[in-house]
């Protein structure tokens, strides 16, 4: 059994067949994690970061700090929902909340080298980003999280491994559990076919 979500997240990959991708993905939340320049530091050469922090005022000095790090660790650095301040900071890519997912197209056109991801909440958003030019989807919530508290009452609100692993058989495109993923739930992924992992406090 393997011990932390580093370890984990690289053996989902390699599992996966999509190597080419990251497979350890970091999204920023300065509520949930203060610091995420000491969340970057501990992160292996090959992650991801996503500039979540949609409601912070200094969004930009923001980005650009996580941004340099990240290149001097060569991890990718990507912003959420906001292609201009995606292309100032001269970021990896963009991710696209669920709302959003239709302007993959556009972006796409525009910025062609970008490293594009999703977020989706079901199976047919995760058909719905097989037709567009995304390159991955992050999936949530798998387990019970205190980003969506009311999973904790209810465990149908979550997808869970079982789910996770039929989607991902069904569907060829790199999708990264997010959501309660901790050294714990993780090793739960293991044979689910998901990509990576995607984590706020895991961590």
């Amino acid at each position: 059994m393997k011990s932390n979500l580093a370890e984990i997240s690289k053996e989902l990959n390699r599992l996966s067949g999509f190597g080419n991708v990251p497979n350890l993905i970091f999204m920023t939340d300065c509520h949930a994690q203060p610091y995420p320049e000491d969340i970057i530091e501990s992160m292996p050469e090959g992650s991801m970061v996503i500039l979540r922090d949609y409601d912070v005022e200094n969004r930009y000095d923001l980005g650009k700090a996580l941004a340099y790090i990240c290149k001097s660790k060569n991890i990718k650095f990507l912003v959420a929902g906001d292609l201009s301040l995606s292309l100032m900071l001269g970021a990896d890519g963009i991710h696209l909340p669920e709302h959003m997912i239709g302007q993959a197209t556009n972006i796409r056109k525009e910025c062609p080298d970008y490293f594009i991801t999703a977020a989706v909440h079901d199976e047919s958003s995760v058909k719905v980003a097989t037709t567009l030019p995304i390159d991955a989807v992050l999936l949530a919530p798998i387990f019970s999280t205190p980003s969506h508290p009311e999973t904790f009452d209810d465990d149908g609100l979550t997808i869970g491994p079982e789910k996770l692993s039929k989607i991902c058989k069904q569907y060829k495109i790199a999708i990264y559990a997010l959501g309660g993923i901790t050294d714990k739930t993780a090793n739960k992924l293991l044979k689910t076919g998901t990509t990576g992992i995607a984590a706020i406090r895991g961590i």
